[in-house]
């Protein structure tokens, strides 16, 4: 494509040759003659002067002296927007694999595609365009929306629902029983779970991740929520619009995550935690039960503190050993002083 078409794509403004052509697309890190990149801030461009990137989409304000710019206000999604273009997401044949078991009670869109070694069961509803991939299983009971791929190997309880271009990776278990006992005090007493799991529209979930159904009512993954590998949410959690959560994080039962949440790493998060709108959560941070964060605030630590308090509690430690030391040397010193005031005194 010309540089041209492309910015045209993303309602971009052209500085340069409008005309050059563009091959595909690249990251700064691997550089190739002829592919598109992008900057996220106009200062990066004056490093990569002499890179064999010819053309850079780069935010409005940017200016090159040797390379075309595709200038927008966001970069890093203009980039997306024609990764995507470049290279087009696989398109899967619609059908029924003979190697597939559907149960006649299913309701399938014409167009659905259902590949080898799958599992459909009673009462399952599926919307037009959607994927099941090979050897996943889909229990009775569930509704799936439209345009939604289920990658391989995928488990899908009984009563999950699951709405529109909903993504869900290879060896994902949505529905399995949440972690509810009584103990008697000899034994761990089953608490059955009968509730379900609800995904709405626009969820991505990774490969390796376990979503539990509630004990009573619904598990709920609200819409546009993104979801690494390697992610537990517990029973009855509730997880805002747009919150995402990165790899082995942790939510245990009934918390409540707001919109546009950011968990990062590592973070664990105890039971009827609730955590207000556009918080932070740092990496390998650490929350008790029952801890409730504000909104639009940033926290980090185990246990997880306010950011201007950890910071500080951070560059503390350092020297922690060498004031150890001095507060024993004052303990000694006080101690000197008070035997001698006392003989002072006797005399």
């Amino acid at each position: 494509m010309k540089v041209k078409e492309i910015a045209s794509l993303v309602e971009g403004n052209i500085l340069g040759d409008e005309s050059l052509e563009i091959s595909g697309v690249t990251s700064t890190e691997f550089p190739k003659n002829g592919y598109l990149s992008f900057v996220n801030e106009a200062g990066q461009l004056r490093e990569l002067e002499n890179s064999a990137i010819p053309c850079f989409i780069a935010p409005l304000e940017s200016a090159s002296e040797s390379k075309t710019l595709i200038r927008v206000k966001n970069p890093k999604k203009a980039w997306a927007q024609i990764l995507s273009v470049f290279c087009p997401p696989k398109k899967f044949k619609p059908g029924i694999s003979e190697k597939a078991f559907v149960n006649p009670s299913a309701e399938l869109a014409p167009d659905v595609t259902v590949e080898p070694f799958v599992y459909i069961g009673e009462n399952v509803k599926i919307g037009k365009g959607s994927v099941i991939r090979a050897n996943s299983y889909i229990d009775s009971d569930v509704t799936i929306g439209s345009d939604a791929l289920i990658h391989p190997n995928v488990m899908i309880y009984d009563h999950t629902v699951i709405g529109n271009h909903v993504i869900i990776h290879a060896g994902t278990v949505i529905g399995s029983d949440g972690f509810g006992y009584v103990f008697t005090g000899r034994e761990h007493y089953k608490v059955p779970q009968i509730g379900n799991v609800i995904i709405e529209d626009e969820v991505e979930i990774g490969s390796n991740v376990s979503v539990d159904r509630a004990t009573i009512g619904s598990t709920l993954i609200q819409k546009g929520v993104k979801l690494d590998n390697l992610v537990q949410v517990a029973h009855n959690v509730q997880i805002g619009q747009s919150t995402v959560a990165s790899s082995q994080v942790g939510i245990s039962g009934s918390s409540k995550i707001g919109n546009c949440v950011i968990l990062a790493g590592q973070v664990g998060i105890a039971d009827h935690c609730e955590i207000g709108d556009g918080v932070i959560i740092g990496a390998q941070a650490g929350l008790p039960s029952k801890k409730k964060i504000p909104p639009q605030k940033v926290y980090f630590g185990s246990p997880a503190r306010p950011y201007e308090v950890e910071r500080k509690i951070l560059a503390s430690q350092p020297f922690l050993a060498d004031a150890v030391k001095k507060v024993r040397e004052l303990e000694k010193k006080i101690e000197r002083l008070e035997k001698n005031a006392n003989c002072a005194g006797k005399a």
